[in-house]
């Protein structure tokens, strides 16, 4: 895409994650990336969600090594990355009527859910690939003193297409809103230049789910995605970090 270009990664940089951050809570991105502030506690679903990651991703690098991997060995790396994640600090806040083991086997059935449901890729090009991209503003032309960074979970290939995966873990399905304008998804995909962005939705119900959406995104809505980049650097470097309406 004209206005992402592919370079080294610079010192001034912003990542898509944080982008996103920005757009939900510009004072709650001022408090964690501006100032520093230490959380007072970690998320249940935010601890759920980075062990998840890693199963999937153990799961994918088996396949980009040319391996089959087995359930035991997937539920194995979320075992490991979710106690690795109890261990850690601040402490992980859970729901009132919650315990950390409940959690943990709630984990468990979202990695047995995506086993169970997964389609296998024709090949895998990468897992956890990291991107640095100078951003141009399509309103200017300018080229940004930021650079746009950030990690695609994993690069494949399937039916002839090249395909960005991303894994979601949430407590219900996207809507129909999240599912076409979603930010992340625009700019994956003209990063990429890819056909397609594949989401995999773990949900946490009762009954674990996977939901698969094959999204793509056209060439206005990814421009427009990069418009919104630069109007949230711009408001970044003008400290605008009002806090959202309750």
């Amino acid at each position: 895409m004209e206005f992402l270009t592919a370079a080294p990664r610079s010192q001034l940089h912003c990542s898509v994650s944080q982008v996103r951050s920005f757009l939900g809570c510009p004072r709650r991105f001022e408090m964690r990336y501006i100032l520093g502030a230490e959380p007072e506690h970690r998320s249940a679903n935010l601890v759920l969600g980075s062990a998840v990651h890693e199963a999937l991703a153990a799961y994918y690098r088996k396949y980009g090594a040319m391996r089959v991997p087995t359930a035991e060995e997937i539920l194995t790396a979320f075992s490991d990355a979710f106690d690795e994640e109890a261990d850690k600090e601040p402490a992980i806040l859970l729901d009132d009527d919650e315990t950390l083991g409940q959690l943990k086997d709630s984990g468990v059935a979202l990695v047995q859910t995506f086993l169970d449901n997964v389609k296998p890729p024709d090949r895998v090009f990468s897992v956890e690939s990291a991107f640095a991209m100078d951003v141009t503003s399509p309103e200017t032309g300018e080229i940004l003193q930021e650079q746009l960074v950030g990690y695609l979970d994993a690069v494949v290939e399937d039916a002839g297409k090249l395909v960005v995966l991303e894994h979601k873990t949430a407590a219900r399905a996207w809507s129909a809103d999240q599912l076409e304008y979603d930010l992340q998804v625009s700019l994956y995909q003209a990063v990429t230049g890819a056909d397609l962005v594949r989401l995999q939705v773990l949900t946490k119900t009762r009954v674990a789910k996977m939901l698969v959406h094959d999204l793509v995104r056209t060439d206005k809505a990814q421009v427009e995605a990069v418009e919104v980049v630069c109007k949230v650097l711009t408001a970044i470097r003008a400290g605008a970090f009002c806090p959202r309406p309750r």
